[in-house]
């Protein structure tokens, strides 16, 4: 049987290690291959090895491991596994979030190239585009109402390297058409790179509506816990071993084994925690929709939400991520944020333990004022990552907090 034509529960749990490999080295969970250099049996074996690495055309990727910044045996089964559950050909697996997004946008462009992109999007990655590339000859054009079709089409152009959106975005929740965007992508000979951290591959996969590259912070909720940083970027296999090849070798954006094959055991639950992180989700924003202290939720699965639709469409559930906006300025924010007796402050999300922040002045605050009033952050927004915990206690402890303002 084909592990492709497997369910994606069925791949959450084996894919990349079934049960031949599992036989073969011993070992019923992936082993962790936890060492930066890989011997070779002998000096012809790894020249021949080395000669590989020089020639994926004609080998189709590496035909052994050589050195953990490059390639290695947990990092190969972590790969394979979320290559499976994204619909690509290929993953690198990456040391951070943001390093797969740099290291995907700084594969594609060269001095003089023009990007297109959301400013609907984490601040770091708005801040790479928007800031630092710029500073290396990139020509960044920002689109500041997403929604707006018109706008990404009067933006892009045939010289463009890539379009780039987060979708559900962080932390407005603004939702990306996928399957248009991409058909723009396609008709100026461009690429689409999707940021999928928020509905992670369970519930939205962006390869299957036409985008060419997917990003996830593994970080969040595929590892599940909040205790690795990691990232992957997903593609098809010519470009994922293309970008092997160079630029992930040249600059050590490798995932550390460890972090891998702790992510590989998230993985093995993350389609029941996706489950029950939008069910509570969903509970806790009809209950912040209906208070009076709360002037709006943003939250795909309320049928309020703008783009309720079309997250109906493009996805199979709307993930744990929300924001509201309370009644009042960043004084109250704080007293809030202080007033919780069970759900921490934290600049995270995806865990199974539920955190809040204020985006204003902690995550977004090195934009401008213009650029929050531009991504919809006002000063009383407050983003929540709704965990796995019993959603009566969440509730019971944000009504507990927001009674205090």
């Amino acid at each position: 049987m084909s592990e492709k034509d497997l369910d994606q529960r069925t791949l959450q749990v084996m894919g990349g290690y079934g049960l031949e490999k599992s036989v073969e080295r011993e070992s019923l969970a992936p082993p962790l291959a936890q060492s930066v250099a890989h011997p070779f049996e002998s000096a012809e074996k790894a020249e021949w090895v080395f000669d590989t690495e020089a020639n994926y055309e004609e080998y189709g990727g590496l035909q052994g491991y050589i050195y953990t910044r490059e390639n290695n045996p947990t990092l190969d089964i972590f790969e394979d596994r979320v290559a499976l559950l994204e619909g690509g050909g290929g993953a690198l697996a990456t040391s951070s979030g943001m390093a797969a997004i740099s290291m995907a946008a700084l594969f594609e462009l060269e001095a003089g190239d023009e990007i297109v992109v959301s400013n609907h999007t984490y601040t770091c990655s708005f801040e790479l585009f928007s800031r630092t590339l710029p500073r290396f000859g990139v020509e960044t054009k920002v689109v500041d109402r997403p929604h707006d079709l018109a706008q990404w089409e009067e933006a892009v152009t045939n010289d463009t390297k890539f379009m780039f959106v987060e979708t559900p975005s962080n932390p407005v929740l603004y939702v990306g058409d996928l399957e248009k965007l991409a058909e723009m992508a396609d008709s100026y000979e461009t690429k689409l790179i999707v940021d999928n951290t928020i509905a992670t591959p369970v519930l939205q996969k962006p390869l299957e509506m036409g985008a060419d590259v997917v990003i996830e912070s593994v970080s969040k909720y595929m590892s599940g816990n909040g205790t690795i940083l990691g990232g992957v970027v997903v593609g098809d296999d010519p470009y994922i071993q293309e970008m092997r090849r160079l630029e992930y070798i040249q600059y050590g954006n490798a995932m550390a084994p460890f972090n891998a094959w702790l992510s590989l055991l998230g993985l093995e639950s993350l389609d029941m925690r996706m489950k029950k992180h939008s069910e509570n989700a969903l509970k806790v924003a009809e209950f912040l929709e209906d208070h009076e202290r709360v002037n709006r939720v943003n939250y795909p699965g309320l049928e309020s939400h703008p783009h309720h639709d079309l997250a109906k469409k493009q996805m199979k559930d709307f993930s744990s991520l929300l924001s509201f906006e309370i009644d009042g300025a960043k004084e109250d924010a704080f007293e809030f944020l202080n007033s919780l007796e069970l759900i921490p402050t934290a600049t995270h999300e995806g865990s199974s333990r539920s955190v809040v922040c204020h985006p204003a002045s902690t995550i977004f605050h090195r934009l401008t004022d213009d650029e929050l009033l531009d991504a919809g952050i006002s000063k009383g927004l407050i983003r929540l990552s709704v965990g796995i915990e019993a959603p009566g206690d969440l509730v019971e402890d944000l009504d507990r907090a927001l009674s205090r303002i």
